[in-house]
């Protein structure tokens, strides 16, 4: 019987091997580390499984993002996410195509590894997830601040303070928030934290600019329409299924990403669920290990879930 899976696969050089074992590391999964180095001896493969152009590591590991799309590549129509809300069906395959695509977009607009994005999204929105994965193909540093519906009604200026020193703790690049939900206009509330976005349109070609969070290039809406949001960005409009993320990474010139990658970063609050400061930073890695987004941890380890909640757009 095979021993307990191990975490994150092995990327080291592999010269010439055998059909068998090429055949083998072509079918290894992100969780199968220890068939893969007994079928290789040690060794292992690209990302494509080809043996070519293979640069020697001596302990890295892949990033999730990477292990995602391997284990779309061997097992598409394995069925591992259903949203109650509109019975959405997901498998690997489907969740890979949408995180790199918005991987890609979001790359091509100019965003680099090392990036921050903000999400004000709700945990169980299926945009948060592809969000989550789309930072780890990417190399971006993902903070999470809880929309709290309750709070945004009884107390919005809480809420929108809450907003605001989310921004200037995180030196977010992106923030990402819902159009609306549970009776709230998350809109309204981010246009009066960012004044700007009530009359800048990006339809102008110009960047997005906020003097009072100068390092905000893009605010994203989860909504269908654009029509009086023109100082936001749509979230759908940054899917692009280009397919061609691994080059538009080398053109950043940045370091190639694996499991050490930091990916998951902090909001400490405060009482009144104002953050406070930012606290630690989790690697790709430790994100799977700690299970600290349930959904990531269960979808790498092909197991399916149903979630519950309103509001899921896609």
């Amino acid at each position: 019987m095979a021993s307990a899976p191990s975490l994150f696969l092995r990327r080291l050089a592999l010269p010439a091997a055998t059909k068998s074992a090429q055949q083998q590391v072509r079918s290894a999964s992100f969780l199968g580390v220890r068939s893969l180095a007994a079928a290789t001896n040690g060794r292992g493969a690209s990302p494509t499984g080809s043996t070519a152009a293979v640069t020697r590591r001596s302990v890295a590991t892949v990033s999730a993002g990477d292990a995602l799309a391997r284990l779309a590549t061997d097992h598409p129509h394995v069925e591992v996410i259903r949203y109650e809300h509109k019975n959405v069906k997901w498998t690997l395959k489907h969740v890979n195509y949408y995180s790199d695509a918005l991987a890609c977009g979001l790359v091509d607009a100019g965003l680099q590894p090392g990036d921050v994005v903000l999400s004000w999204l709700p945990l169980h929105f299926a945009e948060q997830h592809i969000l989550q994965f789309a930072c780890s193909k990417a190399g971006f540093l993902l903070y999470h601040l809880d929309p709290n519906p309750e709070l945004a009604k009884s107390n919005p200026e809480q809420s929108k303070a809450a907003l605001a020193k989310a921004l200037e703790l995180t030196n977010a690049n992106v923030l990402f928030t819902q159009e609306a939900g549970d009776d709230v206009n998350y809109i309204t509330l981010t246009e009066g934290v960012i004044p700007e976005t009530r009359i800048f349109d990006f339809a102008n070609g110009m960047p997005f600019f906020t003097p009072r969070y100068p390092h905000l290039r893009f605010p994203v809406h989860t909504g269908y329409s654009i029509t009086d949001k023109e100082g936001m960005y749509a979230f759908k409009h940054f899917l692009v299924p280009s397919n061609n993320l691994d080059s538009l990474l080398r053109d950043t010139g940045c370091k190639e990403l694996d499991g050490k990658t930091p990916l998951l970063g902090e909001l400490v609050l405060g009482e009144d669920g104002i953050p406070t400061k930012t606290g630690k930073v989790l690697t790709n890695e430790e994100v799977f290990k700690s299970k600290a987004w349930p959904e990531f941890t269960s979808i790498l380890n092909r197991e399916y879930k149903e979630i519950g909640g309103v509001g899921v757009v896609f």
